[in-house]
């Protein structure tokens, strides 16, 4: 049996986070908290996260669980959930049941899915830069790219950080000085280009501080928060064919 309670906001945030990415996520519930990582069904990009046993007003659980879980029909239940609501969730051998406690009591339930997939490895990356900035820098960008094409060049170099973009008939590049970085880390020059819908997909989930660590031509990792709750995404890169 599994059981905790907290705001329905903060499972809002987090559930709106892996259903823009992952369809259907193997959370692992484990005595230190819940845990869940997955690839896209494309497998371009991956999403891991840890939420902290200490990110619950309660939290328990009597032996460790895997609850499958279809993340659009989650959505679907969470996106009900008014902003004052407490959230309280508990799990059975097919079902998950979540009750938001606000001006009433109302209670939904949800099956939980068998998923086959087995948990993937965080892959070995040669990164050579990282960038922690604030979101905002982030966000612009993405949207700025958005404007002229579909894809999204970062390029980390000694003095600063770029992000560009080139469409068929328009370009838009960023200049961020080093100095306006909060950390600014970078051994080797580094530049790749990626997919835009992914990273905007994933940026609405992004407030604060961020960091991005990048090399040439390999995945990407952007390293964020939501409350307690650590995230990674890794996005493969947009190979360019001669």
């Amino acid at each position: 049996m599994f059981n905790a309670k907290l705001e329905a906001k903060l499972w809002r945030d987090i559930v709106n986070t892996v259903s823009s990415i992952i369809e259907e996520a193997p959370f692992e519930v484990k005595e230190q908290g819940i845990y869940m990582r997955a690839m896209d069904p494309s497998h371009i990009s991956m999403l891991d996260i840890e939420i902290p046993k200490e990110m619950f007003d309660e939290f328990s659980v009597d032996k460790e669980i895997s609850l499958g879980i279809d993340m659009d029909e989650m959505r679907k239940i969470m996106n009900r959930s008014k902003p004052s609501d407490i959230l309280i969730m508990n799990a059975e051998e097919s079902r998950i049941h979540m009750t938001f406690i606000g001006e009433s009591k109302r209670k939904f339930g949800l099956p939980i899915i068998d998923i086959l997939e087995k948990r993937s490895k965080l892959p070995e990356i040669p990164f050579t830069a990282t960038v922690e900035l604030n979101s905002e820098i982030f966000q612009d960008g993405i949207k700025d790219a958005s404007v002229v094409a579909d894809h999204i060049t970062f390029e980390a170099k000694k003095d600063n950080f770029l992000i560009k973009a080139q469409g068929d008939t328009s370009d838009i590049e960023t200049v961020n000085e080093k100095d306006s970085m909060i950390e600014y880390d970078v051994k080797e020059d580094a530049k790749a280009t990626f997919n835009l819908s992914y990273l905007s997909d994933i940026s609405k989930s992004i407030y604060g501080t961020m960091v991005i660590k990048l090399g040439s031509d390999v995945p990407l990792l952007l390293e964020f928060e939501i409350d307690k709750a650590k995230v990674k995404f890794i996005l493969a890169p947009r190979i360019e064919r001669e």
